[in-house]
């Protein structure tokens, strides 16, 4: 039996999405390694957390293996705010539930930028490779976050 999810005011209707069998984190392992990367000091003491680079411009369609990977960092994540596009917004809308909140962008949250928020209060900011971005460029920006220049 499928519940569909109500949003609240100021959230977006992205509808559920895919998660382990209980439909909670922790997700099952990635089923493609995530094009992230960190800074040394993530989760709140620079503007920016790290990049990722999704292998598509449905980012939900990577959404969980990007939770996992994060995991460490952030905690379990509650919630997750972005400009989302289309293709991510009708991918959530037919995945199953899985108890993340995805929302649009909160107020002064660059275009390019995603907050991931965990239950333990910390917030990861990434910078958003767009999926078409050349490898050269990508792995430049994803090269400075690792060296701390997020």
């Amino acid at each position: 039996m499928m519940h569909r999810h109500h949003p609240t005011p100021g959230q977006l209707d992205l509808g559920p999405a895919r998660s382990s069998a209980d439909g909670r984190q922790p997700f099952p392992h990635p089923t493609r390694t995530p094009r992230v990367r960190l800074t040394p000091h993530a989760c709140g003491e620079t503007l920016l957390d790290g990049v990722w680079w999704p292998r598509t411009a449905n980012l939900t369609r990577e959404l969980h293996d990007l939770i996992s990977a994060v995991t460490p960092s952030v905690g379990v994540t509650e919630r997750i705010t972005f400009g989302w596009n289309p293709a991510s917004i009708s991918q959530r809308r037919a995945d199953l539930p899985d108890g993340v909140t995805v929302e649009d962008r909160v107020a002064d949250q660059p275009p390019d930028v995603m907050y991931l928020f965990g239950d333990n209060g910390t917030r990861l900011s990434l910078l958003i490779i767009p999926a078409a971005t050349h490898f050269t460029h990508a792995h430049a920006a994803m090269a400075a976050a690792g060296a701390g220049g997020g």
